[in-house]
C-alpha cells in the first residue's frame, strides 16, 4: 500500500511540473511558431504515436496534419518534413540552419561529448576534423597507398576458404561457408589494418576467422555498445529515466566506453613505438601513424583524445549501413 501511495504522489507531482512548465512554454515566442501537431500525452508527448513501421506512422500523421508538422518526443521537440519541396529548401537554401546534429545524452557519452566527426555540430571544430579527414585520411593519394591492403586481405580470406575446403570431413574439397560473416570480417579487417596495421597479430592457423586479434577485441567492445545505445532511446527523450539511471544504462555505456578508450590508447601507443623504431618514411602508414606525425607539429590540435575520436567512430559508421540492411 505504501508503494502504491508513493507512486500516486510521484505521478501527481510530475503532472504538476508538466503543467507549470507547459504554461511557461506556451507563453514564449517559440511555441507560436511551431507547425501543427496532434494531441499529446503529458511527459510522453507523441511517443505513443510512433508505431512500427516508423515511416508508415509518419505517413499517417502527414496525411492528417500536412507535409510539415511538429512532434514532442518526451522532452524534445521535432519537426517532420514529408514534402520533397520543403526538404529541398531545408537542404539547399537553409542547409547551414539544419547542419547541426541533436546532442543526445547517450551519444555524448560515446562520442567524447560530441567531439567526434559524425556527432560534432557545425562550426570551427567540425571544419577542422573534416579537413583532416578529407586531406590526410581520405585523399586520393592515401586511398591509393592503402589499396594494397584490400588485395592482401582478400587473398588471406581466399587462402582460409581453400584450407577449410581441403580439411572438409568428406574429403571432396567442399565445405559449408557463411559468406555473409566472412565478408563482414573482411571489411572489418581492412578497416582495422588501415587504422593501426594489426595484420601481424593474426594467426594463419585459425581458419574460422579473417580478423586480427585487435579487430576481434574492437568488435566485441562496439557490439557491446550498440545494444545499450538502442535501449537508451527512451532514456534520451525522458529525462526522469536518465536522472535515476533506470536499467543502469549510463553505467553500462560508461563501462563499455572505458574499455574502448583503453583499447584505442593501446593502439596509439603501439603505433607511436613503431614510428620511433622505424621512422616516418614511406606512404603506407596507418591512420593513427598519419595523425601522430601531425601531432608532432601541432600537439594541441592532434591530441590523443582527438586521434581516438577520429578512429573510434570508424567501425560503427562503416558497419552501420550493413547492419541497417540486415535489420
Amino acid at each position: 500500500m505504501d508503494k502504491a501511495y508513493i507512486a500516486i504522489l510521484t505521478i501527481a507531482f510530475l503532472f504538476l511540473i508538466h503543467y507549470v512548465l507547459g504554461n511557461g512554454r506556451r507563453g514564449g515566442k517559440g511555441a507560436a511558431q511551431l507547425p501543427p501537431s496532434p494531441p499529446a500525452i503529458p511527459f510522453l508527448g507523441h511517443l505513443h504515436l510512433l508505431e512500427k513501421p516508423f515511416h508508415a506512422a509518419l505517413r499517417r500523421l502527414a496525411a492528417r496534419l500536412g507535409p510539415v508538422f511538429s512532434l514532442r518526443l518526451g522532452s524534445r521537440r521535432a519537426v517532420v518534413v514529408s514534402s520533397a519541396e520543403c526538404a529541398r529548401e531545408c537542404f539547399t537554401e537553409h542547409d547551414v540552419t539544419f547542419a547541426n546534429r541533436p546532442r543526445f545524452p547517450s551519444q555524448l557519452l560515446v562520442s567524447f561529448d560530441g567531439a567526434a566527426l559524425v556527432t560534432s555540430s557545425y562550426g570551427p571544430h567540425w571544419r577542422n576534423l573534416r579537413r583532416v579527414a578529407a586531406v590526410q585520411l581520405l585523399s586520393a593519394h592515401r586511398v591509393a597507398c592503402m589499396s594494397g591492403v584490400i588485395a592482401g586481405e582478400v587473398r588471406a580470406m581466399a587462402r582460409r576458404l581453400f584450407r577449410a575446403a581441403a580439411a572438409s570431413p568428406g574429403g571432396d574439397g567442399a565445405a559449408r561457408v557463411q559468406l555473409k560473416r566472412r565478408l563482414f570480417e573482411l571489411s572489418l579487417s581492412v578497416l582495422m589494418e588501415t587504422i593501426a596495421q594489426t595484420k601481424a597479430t593474426r594467426s594463419e592457423a585459425d581458419a574460422d576467422t579473417d580478423m586480427s586479434v585487435e579487430a576481434q577485441e574492437f568488435k566485441k567492445v562496439v557490439d557491446e555498445l550498440i545494444p545499450y545505445l538502442g535501449a537508451a532511446n527512451t532514456w534520451d527523450y525522458l529525462p526522469v529515466l536518465r536522472w535515476f539511471d533506470v536499467f543502469g544504462v549510463r553505467n553500462k555505456i560508461l563501462a563499455a566506453v572505458s574499455r574502448r578508450d583503453a583499447f584505442m590508447l593501446r593502439l596509439i601507443d603501439n603505433e607511436r613505438r613503431r614510428l620511433d623504431d622505424a621512422g616516418t618514411e614511406g606512404d603506407k602508414k596507418s591512420m593513427i601513424a598519419v595523425l601522430l606525425n601531425l601531432q608532432k607539429t601541432e600537439p594541441e590540435v592532434y591530441a590523443d583524445t582527438m586521434i581516438t575520436a577520429l578512429c573510434a567512430v570508424s567501425y560503427p559508421v562503416s558497419t552501420s549501413s550493413s547492419r541497417l540492411v540486415s535489420l
